[in-house]
């Protein structure tokens, strides 16, 4: 359309240019002339376009004529141009990149993040070849797709497909849109490592007991009888404690299951170390919680940090050498506390409270701290399942914490010690997961 109007402004300039010739002795007519020409260029207010008829050939009516023209076309052009924009405003809300082609293959139409895409010069570039590509086949009336995987950092999934735009005689052109699809691509990578997972971790105790069953159905010696039937406890414990866990991580998934009241955090921390006194004075494992009651409360899911902070506990106490000792403590903090190379640009000074659990244990890799908090996974294989671990723990503590609107911070060394700190909010508006 916009083409179209430019021929109109090309035809109607030759034709004011000879109308000027023609009244080179009438100034009021010239001036006329002008005020067209300023009007067309989108200068001043445009009237409404009369209805102009040629029914004499008089200067007048020429310039009359060519005033209603001029007005017409300046307004359709606006109107295009609004159209345009808008159009434009729209494609760039799109969480996809779509470029649209006519049929010699001169881009029409993109929105902002395929010109972001199509013109990268990284990695990215992968993803404007592909595109070009299947447009070409596309534009031969040939629907296509292709996935392009980018290693980064980070890395990207990007799925491209492209459409032939046709009427109902002949091509139009071709269209082509992007998706990133990395987070999904995540999502089902995760779910199924669960799975495999999950069949792994119930498939070694239901196998043991299954053999242990089986052999303590031969058996006459009374004392391996005993034996064998403690095994068989020992891994039915281990089934259930997998299964508890999996109920509460999908519990503290869930949105909205967070209950709110306020809660003490020193006499919460007395409950966890009480809780847990019995299994490290096993361990031969110091337990210390503060003796003060400060008056640090949170308003957050007693049940939710009581579990948290247990898992902490436990953690500690399994990965803690005999004689070690684990310490439980808690201060008023804000999310701009802490060493500035750590504390996000846009940290507030939101009043929060820091619980924090540290011991003296083996520590963790320092290739491995950003794997900690995956579902199953474990720093010592070999002692967490001697100590009954399901590798569940931290999950656990990661969505609590998120439930609470919070931050875990991990700080640790191997061989020296590891020290969790749940920084949470002092005050909660509402549950978030």
């Amino acid at each position: 359309m916009i083409a179209a109007l430019v021929a109109v402004a090309a035809a109607l300039a030759v034709a004011l240019v000879v109308v000027l010739l023609l009244v080179r002795g009438r100034s009021s007519a010239a001036e006329r002339l002008g005020r067209v020409v300023h009007r067309f260029a989108g200068e001043g207010e445009a009237p409404r376009p009369g209805e102009a008829r040629l029914d004499h050939n008089s200067l007048d009516d020429w310039i009359t004529y060519l005033e209603s023209v001029a007005t017409t076309a300046a307004m359709t052009a606006n109107l295009a141009e609004r159209d345009r924009a808008r159009w434009q405003l729209a494609m760039n809300e799109l969480s996809v990149g779509v470029v649209l082609v006519d049929e010699d293959g001169n881009v029409c139409a993109s929105n902002a993040l395929a010109d972001e895409m199509m013109s990268a010069r990284d990695a990215m570039a992968l993803v404007g070849a592909g595109v070009t590509q299947l447009l070409e086949s596309a534009q031969e009336g040939q629907a296509r797709s292709r996935t392009v995987k980018l290693t980064g950092p980070p890395p990207q999934v990007i799925e491209i497909s492209a459409h032939p735009v046709a009427g109902d005689s002949h091509a139009l052109g071709a269209v082509a849109v992007m998706a990133d699809r990395t987070d999904g691509v995540r999502v089902d990578e995760v779910r199924r490592d669960f799975v495999a997972n999950l069949s792994h971790e119930l498939r070694t105790p239901v196998g043991a007991i299954a053999l242990l069953s089986e052999t303590l159905a031969g058996e006459d010696d009374a004392a391996v009888r005993t034996r064998l039937v403690d095994r068989i406890g020992t891994e039915a414990d281990r089934v259930s404690h997998i299964i508890d866990d999996l109920l509460e991580l999908s519990r503290v998934e869930l949105e909205g299951s967070m209950r709110q009241e306020p809660v003490p955090v020193v006499p919460l921390l007395g409950e966890v170390a009480h809780q847990y006194s019995e299994h490290a004075r096993k361990h031969d494992v110091s337990l210390v919680s503060p003796a003060e009651p400060e008056q640090l409360v949170l308003h957050a899911d007693r049940g939710q940090l009581l579990r948290a902070v247990g898992n902490l506990v436990d953690n500690a106490i399994k990965y803690s050498d005999p004689g070690a000792e684990v310490r439980l403590s808690a201060a008023p903090s804000s999310r701009a506390d802490g060493p500035p190379s750590e504390v996000p640009a846009d940290a507030d000074e939101q009043a929060c409270v820091d619980v924090v659990v540290a011991d003296d244990g083996i520590g963790i890799p320092a290739d491995e701290t950003e794997r900690v908090f995956e579902r199953f996974y474990r720093v010592d294989k070999a002692r967490a399942r001697a100590t009954g671990g399901t590798g569940l723990g931290l999950s656990i503590v990661r969505h609590v914490v998120m439930n609470h609107g919070g931050e875990v911070m991990l700080h640790t060394r191997e061989g020296v010690g590891t020290t969790f700190t749940l920084r949470l909010p002092a005050e909660q508006d509402g549950a978030s997961t």
